[in-house]
């Protein structure tokens, strides 16, 4: 059974765990200090509640992903973890919600070249499966941008061909094009939004040359991804 979680408390697993260890070590800490250490308020029964709700996710975690070793992956599998990572869940999450290891996930991804997000200052290095030197209107890539929404990598759509009137990309004789892409609105309780209450997502505009640029068309035609997710 899932725990109602509140915005303070310190709920996730790695910190569930260390409570459980506290508790049963040589020494343990007492149940008001577990609950400290959750940032829960001191309620032994709902504290047993959370340790035994871990442990069921736990064992049941374990079931699925015996179920699944060595079964490869399904068309299905392949379009969810594609959607989620462009999106922007990291590898870890996407192996945690699909009941596969990171590894599985990350060999897969990698196999049908989808690009890896960078960490900041890393180079961004294009897939071979992505290179392209010239796009399209309305064709669907993959850019890093050093900006607070997009850093890492984002997914966008071209929407104006700028080569025409580029010096840089004229000069340094590659194609130059504006893309827009959709930076999710993260929803928080007391969040005052009174010109669109809803909106789950709004617009960004940037500018890139080619060689910066990675072509994800063809997994939006392979597998069929949502758009309104990217």
């Amino acid at each position: 059974m899932a725990i109602k979680k509140k915005a303070h408390e310190k709920l996730d697993d790695t910190n569930i765990k260390r409570v459980m260890e506290a508790l049963s070590s040589k020494t343990p800490i007492t149940k008001k200090e577990a609950c400290e250490m959750l940032n829960i308020s001191y309620n032994t029964t709902r504290l047993s509640k959370i340790i035994e709700s871990f442990k069921d996710d736990q064992r049941y975690r374990k079931t699925r992903m015996s179920q699944n070793r060595g079964k490869p992956v399904s068309n299905n599998e392949m379009k969810e973890m594609i959607e989620m990572y462009l999106d922007g869940q990291t590898v870890t999450n996407i192996a945690r919600s699909m009941f596969r290891s990171p590894a599985f996930i990350k060999g897969n991804l990698d196999r049908v070249g989808v690009p890896t997000r960078v960490a900041e200052g890393q180079k961004f290095i294009v897939p071979d499966e992505c290179v392209k030197y010239k796009f399209e209107v309305g064709e669907w890539v993959w850019f890093n941008y050093n900006h607070p929404d997009t850093k890492g990598g984002h997914a966008g759509k071209i929407v104006k061909d700028l080569t025409a009137t580029s010096k840089r990309a004229q000069r340094e004789e590659c194609g130059a094009y504006e893309i827009q892409y959709w930076v999710p609105v993260e929803w928080k309780e007391g969040m005052w939004v009174p010109w669109w209450p809803g909106i789950k997502r709004f617009k960004g505009r940037t500018t890139a040359l080619s060689y910066d640029l990675a072509s994800i068309q063809h997994l939006i035609e392979d597998y069929g991804l949502n758009e309104e997710t990217l």
